[in-house]
């Protein structure tokens, strides 16, 4: 099969989940034999456009004729089977959409994030989960200042938000959206989106070269040290008497980790790490612990640690509450409880308890998120893509004939 991927990867100082994902999503489908044809743009480029380029990105973010013009060109020449869209904000725009649509090819869009209904894409405000903007025009995030704290910078993202919900353009050139978890699913839905168009099919995680063994030797979090991470709970859940706590990540909050671990030796600041430093460290862990206080789309980190038999507790929030079996391959705690984290924590390191729920923890993993699971499920929704495609066809041209014709 041929494919088509389309990505506006982030900022190269932006860690990003989606990044990874996609680049992961391409190696898989060419190690299966597909032929990928890569469609890239980068937010990196941004700060090397001129002043004019950059007054009217905020216009071509809602809808971009260049790249349009751009990407009907590229696929007149390849003719892919499908073409699969992942983040067009904010050099691609929705107008990527038209240009395979007018090409007669089906289209498969991940929603890789809340985008499509909130203008900073993570429907969270003030470090808390929002909804306001769910299935109705998104002005209050204008009035809230809710990307990068300005009016001015929001204004043009809450517009192409509510150009497109009129004008229904995902619904209407999209053939298929993929949602990593069922919450995601149910948000877009609550969001006015059609059920039947969303399927969803979880992210995979690579195979670790090695699983833990034993009960491991601390706790640890890998992510950016921020607010909505939960990173200044867990702080304040810690205590030394839970044993050692290592920190994997960088963010706003390091500086007050850093200040926290020189005083209390039984707190480790490792600051960023290369992915494969990383998961080492993942898989001498007790516990991972994932204490968000605002919504995840899916959860990497989980899945990372469960490929290496790695207990996880976690927020009951979003899809980490999907991910993680309460009792089982973890537990669940309230957002913003630092005792009931502590609890949870007290509870899942117990050596013996650690390594019952890393060992039901991995057979999940084996179940459901390596990229064997992955490639099956992909090339599943590629293949009835192209058939519901054909079938829309069918049925525009069954119209424009009129009941007085052969259709």
């Amino acid at each position: 099969m041929r494919v088509a991927m389309l990505h506006n990867r982030y900022r190269t100082g932006q860690p990003s989940g989606e990044n990874t994902v996609v680049a992961q999503t391409v190696d898989l489908l060419r190690n299966s034999g597909h032929e990928l044809d890569l469609y890239v743009r980068n937010s990196d480029d941004i700060a090397r456009m001129g002043r004019k380029d950059r007054t009217l990105l905020p216009f071509r973010s809602v809808w971009s004729f260049s790249a349009e013009r751009d990407l009907t060109l590229l696929l007149q020449e390849q003719r892919p089977d499908v073409v699969h869209v992942h983040n067009t904000f904010p050099l691609f725009s929705a107008s990527v959409l038209r240009a395979a649509y007018r090409l007669d090819l089906p289209v498969v869009a991940t929603l890789h994030n809340f985008r499509l209904m909130c203008a900073n894409a993570v429907l969270q405000r003030d470090g808390r989960p929002c909804e306001s903007c769910v299935g109705r025009l998104p002005w209050s995030g204008v009035r809230h200042s809710c990307y990068r704290e300005s009016r001015v910078q929001t204004l043009p993202l809450a517009t192409s938000i509510g150009v497109h919900h009129k004008l229904r353009t995902w619904q209407r050139y999209v053939t298929t959206l993929v949602a990593p978890s069922e919450f995601v699913r149910g948000r877009y839905v609550a969001g006015g989106f059609d059920p039947e168009q969303i399927v969803v099919k979880p992210h995979a995680v690579p195979h670790s070269g090695a699983v833990r063994e034993g009960a491991g030797d601390a706790v640890v979090f890998l992510g950016r040290l921020v607010e909505d991470k939960g990173f200044a709970d867990l702080l304040r859940a810690w205590d030394s008497s839970l044993g050692k706590l290592i920190v994997i990540g960088d963010g706003p909050l390091r500086a007050e980790a850093e200040a926290r671990a020189s005083a209390d030796p039984s707190i480790q600041v490792k600051g960023q790490l290369p992915w494969t430093e990383g998961m080492e460290v993942l898989r001498s862990a007790r516990v991972a612990v994932v204490p968000a206080r605002s919504y995840e789309t899916f959860g990497l980190v989980v899945v990372e640690s469960f490929a290496h038999g790695v207990p996880v507790v976690a927020s009951r929030l979003g899809a980490l509450a999907e991910l993680v079996d309460d009792g089982e391959t973890g537990a669940l705690t309230e957002p913003g409880d630092p005792e009931g984290l502590r609890k949870a924590l007290r509870l899942v390191s117990d050596p013996v308890t650690s390594v019952a729920f890393g060992d039901r923890a991995r057979q999940v993993y084996l179940d459901r998120f390596t990229p064997e699971h992955d490639v099956v499920a992909t090339e599943r929704i590629y293949t009835d893509a192209i058939a519901r495609h054909a079938d829309r066809g069918r049925t525009r041209r069954g119209r424009r004939a009129g009941p007085d014709h052969d259709a």
